[in-house]
This record gives structure tokens, C-alpha cells and sequence, in this order.
């Protein structure tokens, strides 16, 4: 039974996930919940406009309501955030008033992110130093990545999000795949310190001007001793040709992963069993195992804790 949040001390909290992502509601809970870790934050298995699509429900302790509505600025899968409040409470004009378990309730915004400053932040909006196939560096607007087979296109700004939401607990965050810098951007965004790695010569000079520290190296060999990082968050290529790299990279984000810390990982979904194996033999704990739609690419996002 879903508790009124007038008769207990906890707070109701109604997620609106992104268009683009209103199939993706267990991601999206994931994603809030390990945003807000240690908040006392419970996942609800229902709640107001249920008849709509793309709403998910989460519920807060009242004594972190405040902690947790400031963390959610960094929220990459949902753009927009409604508390619940009995109508006793209710005292601003905007805010929405309804029937849910027959009683009148209000859904007041306490969260939603401007459509202009998510795009701002999209690949095709960033400048990357790129050098050239001259040999010459040149501030490229809106870099996407190539095509090759060890090469993939800019993670979107949510995707991105999520995944350094799903890994941060606790910093520095490492991505081994960097490419055009997509997570070290957001991981950024939310004061972490980063390293990135990509085995590609001609992103150094951009990922160096994104990253605290930038590597040119292979996610199979990786630079760093046991233990050195509190959470990588990534996206391999999904080329079949990287398969194998990205078995030996599992392994390698496992030893220089601390105790305590989180793997997450966008992979293609032909990619996701020889993953899970490779976790498996790592001894990596599995968290979150979800497929995500995205656009007509199916993606698995796996998650572990070392």
C-alpha cells in the first residue's frame, strides 16, 4: 500500500522522464536513487498521473527533502521533478491539483531543467581540439567522434549523466573510452576530479583541455596503480571488432577500482553477456543490469560495485 505523504515522514517526489527516455523509467530510478544516495531516498511502486507515460515515483525522509531537490540539477534522465503536498500545504499559485487515492492533493515543481541549457551542453554544441588529419590542432565545433571501428560517436548529454550518476559515490572518476570527453564533461559538472584514457593519438589535446589528467593509452594496459579511483563511468566502441578489447578492459577497471566503488558501463546490447562474464570473473558485484532503446540502438547499461 502506498503510504499519504501527509500522515508519514516521507515526501513524495514525482519523476517526468525526457522524451527521449520514457521508456527507460527503471534507469531513470536508478540514476535518482544512486544521485541522491544517502538521503534516505525509496523507490515508490506507484503514485499520481500514473495514466501518463514516462512518470516514475520516488519517495524522500522529510528531514532531506531540501539536500536532495539541490542535488538533482545533475540529473540526466529526467527533466522534471513535482513534490507532492497534501492541499493544507498548498500555498503557491502554480502548482497542480488533483485526486490520487481519494484525497486532494497539489503537485508543486521543484525541479525542471531549461530545454536550452541541456542543449547548450550537447556534443554539437562544444568546440574540441581535434588534430587534424594535417597533423594540425584545430578547435572543431561540434566534434562527434568517427566511425571506425575503434571509434564511436558523442555520447547525448543524458546519457552521459547517467552513467557518471550511476558511478559517483565518491571520486576521482575515470573514463578508459574517453573519446570526444562526453562523461569527463559532466563528471566535471558535478566537482568530481577526472582521468581519462583513449588509445586514440588525435584526442589528446582535447581530452587535455576536458580532463584533469588525459593518458593516451589502452583500456586493456591501463596507466594507474591497484585502487586508484572511486568510479569509472563509460562507453566502449560497439564495433564486434572491440569485443575482445573491451573483456580485458572490464578486468583492468576492476584493479584499479577501490573497494567500494562503481563500474558503469554503456555497451551494446550483443556486447552485454561477454561483459557480465568478464564482471563475473573480476569478481565485480552486479547492481544494475537494464536495456535502454536509444533511438533505435539497443543499449544495455550494466553497473557493478568492486
Amino acid at each position: 500500500m502506498i503510504p499519504n505523504p501527509d500522515e508519514t515522514n516521507r515526501r513524495y517526489l514525482t519523476l517526468h522522464l525526457r522524451a527521449s527516455r520514457r521508456k527507460a523509467r527503471t534507469a531513470a530510478v536508478a540514476e535518482t536513487l544512486s544521485l541522491l544516495s544517502g538521503l534516505d531516498v525509496i523507490a515508490a511502486s506507484g503514485g499520481p498521473l500514473a495514466d501518463q507515460p514516462g512518470v516514475a515515483w520516488i519517495t524522500v525522509a522529510e528531514p532531506h527533502l531540501d539536500a536532495a531537490i539541490g542535488r538533482l540539477r545533475n540529473i540526466g534522465y529526467v527533466d522534471s521533478i513535482d513534490l507532492v503536498l497534501p492541499t493544507a500545504e498548498h500555498s503557491t499559485h502554480d502548482s497542480a491539483r488533483m485526486r490520487w487515492k481519494g484525497r486532494e492533493i497539489v503537485l508543486r515543481r521543484v525541479y525542471e531543467v531549461p530545454d536550452e541549457s541541456l542543449r547548450a551542453r550537447a556534443p554539437d554544441r562544444r568546440t574540441f581540439l581535434l588534430e587534424c588529419g594535417d597533423g594540425v590542432v584545430r578547435p572543431i565545433q561540434g566534434y562527434r567522434g568517427g566511425r571506425g571501428a575503434f571509434e564511436r560517436r558523442a555520447l547525448p548529454v543524458e546519457d552521459a549523466r547517467l552513467l557518471v550518476n550511476l558511478a559517483a559515490l565518491d571520486g576521482p572518476l575515470l573514463d578508459p573510452f574517453a573519446g570526444a570527453g562526453g562523461i569527463i564533461v559532466e563528471a566535471r559538472e558535478r566537482e568530481l576530479e577526472t582521468a581519462s584514457v583513449d588509445i586514440d593519438f588525435s584526442l589528446r589535446f582535447g581530452l587535455a583541455a576536458i580532463s584533469h589528467r588525459h593518458v593516451v593509452g589502452d583500456a586493456r594496459h591501463l596507466p594507474f596503480a591497484d585502487a586508484s579511483f572511486g568510479a569509472i563511468a563509460t562507453e566502449p566502441p560497439y564495433h564486434p571488432q572491440t569485443l575482445e578489447v573491451l573483456v580485458r578492459a572490464v578486468g583492468e577497471m576492476a584493479r584499479v577500482m577501490r573497494r567500494g566503488g562503481r563500474i558503469a558501463m554503456l555497451v551494446a546490447a550483443r556486447q552485454a553477456d561477454a561483459s557480465r562474464d568478464a564482471a563475473r570473473r573480476a569478481k565485480l558485484a552486479l547492481e544494475h543490469d537494464f536495456e535502454i532503446d536509444r533511438k533505435g540502438t539497443a543499449v544495455t547499461c550494466l553497473c557493478w560495485r568492486r
